[in-house]
């Protein structure tokens, strides 16, 4: 690898959804996406000397963070090692241990992605970068949303070291912008990879409407003339997460088996992709999807029901945008609902892609060195 070319500020959008974290950034005109489950434990992978000699299949290891002394392992196949540590309050959002662990794993693999990319690697002085944040409304709407941006730029702004999966770690965060989830979905529909709006000038003075819907909150946002419209904009604890929860319980009562709710939302998805889904229990294979159709019936009627006091029949928008990863499973129940619903085309990233096109603006998140020239 040449080490002749500076590793560039990069400027990135960061989605800290409950379900996933996503990271994405641009390179040469291309938008680049991390994306890692939100499943922290503290534990080992290390296994010893155990192993059953029955078949040759590769270890399913999950990251491996260290900060401070501490070691997390976060991402897919946690519960293979640890207790997954899921918390579901806003709280979270602002700072706590996992979170830490979360972030740090995806900066960490979005700068070896960037690195592979550019065929360099990071200096001694390691990376600097300008990060927006992205959150719920519910949280940028709420009397704490000022003390909420506080303490995400009391502990991400500056210098973090860490070690991923052995590789060591230094990144510079030099700016920081909180902005709301759905934003990024409508910047995704209508901004190219520079920052700049793509559609057409009407479709900019629309009557646009995103429907968000997480693995914790379900978010409505509306914009006309790209102006922010308090009317239809709100969210709601209405996430995702409703259908793995009914999914947890149901796996418990029909099989007596516990999992994560992480888990049971894995298989109410897996049912949506139209994979096979079973379990085998005490040596009987098991059909889940069932319990998964049941499981999100459960979810829609709640959701259907907030949208009908909210957005009533949807005839106040020239367009929705169905976007989050919630609505891979609900996707078609909402567009007999809405039919000018849209659904993007990577509903789970779209709200980190599309704030990592916004970030490309000039003057939106810049590095320490430009802002002192322009002061």
């Amino acid at each position: 690898m040449t080490t002749t070319q500076l590793f560039p500020f990069l400027k990135c959008a960061i989605d800290v959804g409950f379900h996933a974290i996503k990271i994405s950034y641009v390179l040469n005109g291309q938008v680049y996406t991390v994306t890692v489950e939100a499943t922290v434990g503290v534990g080992d992978t290390d296994m010893g000397l155990l192993q059953t000699g029955l078949t040759r299949q590769k270890k399913q290891l999950p990251n491996v963070l260290e900060t401070e002394g501490q070691r997390y392992l976060t991402g897919r196949f946690v519960n293979l090692f640890a207790r997954p540590i899921e918390r579901l309050d806003f709280d979270r959002l602002t700072f706590a241990p996992e979170l830490r662990a979360l972030v740090y794993s995806t900066l960490g693999l979005a700068v070896q992605q960037a690195a592979q990319t550019l065929q360099i690697q990071p200096d001694e002085n390691g990376v600097a970068l300008g990060l927006i944040v992205a959150l719920p409304v519910q949280v940028l709407q709420g009397p704490e949303s000022k003390g909420v941006v506080q303490a995400l730029e009391s502990w991400l702004l500056g210098e973090h070291t860490f070690t991923l999966d052995g590789l060591p770690h230094k990144v510079q965060i030099q700016a920081l912008k909180a902005m709301a989830q759905p934003l990024g979905s409508f910047f995704e529909w209508g901004l190219n990879s520079a920052g700049q709006w793509a559609r057409s000038p009407a479709d900019l003075k629309a009557s646009v409407a995103v429907l968000d819907q997480g693995f914790n909150t379900l978010d409505l946002f509306h914009l006309s003339g790209g102006q922010i419209v308090r009317r239809y904009t709100g969210g709601e604890t209405r996430g995702q997460r409703r259908a793995a929860k009914a999914m947890q319980d149901l796996l418990l009562q029909k099989t007596g088996r516990r999992v994560s709710l992480h888990e049971a939302d894995d298989y109410v998805r897996q049912s949506c992709n139209g994979q096979r889904l079973e379990m085998v229990v005490k040596g009987e294979t098991l059909d889940l999807k069932p319990l998964a159709r049941q499981a999100l019936d459960v979810a829609a009627g709640e959701v259907k029901a907030y949208l009908s006091q909210t957005w009533e029949d949807g005839k106040a928008f020239d367009y929705i945008l169905l976007t989050g990863g919630g609505v891979l499973a609900l996707g078609e129940r909402l567009r007999s609902a809405y039919p000018n619903g849209i659904l993007l085309a990577d509903p789970v990233t779209a709200n980190a892609r599309g704030l990592a096109k916004f970030a490309q603006r000039s003057g939106v998140i810049e590095p320490v060195a430009r802002l002192n020239q322009v002061a």
